[in-house]
Order: structure tokens, then C-alpha cells, then sequence
């Protein structure tokens, strides 16, 4: 019986750390994302020390970094949703 309690315990307190810490990642995430668009023209422009570097390969480079952006803000705000909503 004191296992069982223990555990509810561990689990009341553990839940606001995680509501908090997964808090803070959305937005850190969502920052570095703002900070991406914002600086996207000095990221994905014209290298002139690059050979061929085309306009479809920087808009493919910079698709690429949307994807997984776009995949892991979801990721997060899944599990946000999932620990603000236990």
C-alpha cells in the first residue's frame, strides 16, 4: 500500500514539471522557428561560392528545414495537449 501512495505522490508533483518543461520547449521551438523565417534570406539565398547552386535546390534546402520543423512542433504540441489535458 505505501508503493501505491508513494507513486501518487511522484506522480502529482512530477505533473507540473512536466506541464512546465514541455511548456517551455513548444516555445523554444516556436522562437527558434521565428528566428529561421526572420533570418531566412541570409540561410537559404544565392551562395556565390557555390557552383550551380540553383534556386530549386535552395527552395528544396529550405522545404527540407520546414518538414521537420513543422513535424516536431507537432510532435510537441501533441504531447503538451496530452500532459495539460491528464
Amino acid at each position: 500500500m505505501r508503493t501505491i501512495r508513494l507513486i501518487g505522490e511522484i506522480q502529482a508533483a512530477a505533473t507540473l514539471a512536466l506541464r512546465v518543461a514541455f511548456t517551455i520547449a513548444v516555445l523554444v521551438l516556436a522562437g527558434a522557428g521565428l528566428f529561421i523565417y526572420h533570418k531566412r534570406h541570409q540561410f537559404f539565398d544565392r551562395d556565390p561560392n557555390v557552383d550551380n547552386h540553383v534556386p530549386v535546390a535552395r527552395h528544396n534546402r529550405e522545404e527540407e528545414i520546414l518538414f521537420v520543423w513543422t513535424w516536431l512542433t507537432l510532435v510537441l504540441l501533441g504531447i503538451l495537449y496530452q500532459v495539460w489535458s491528464a
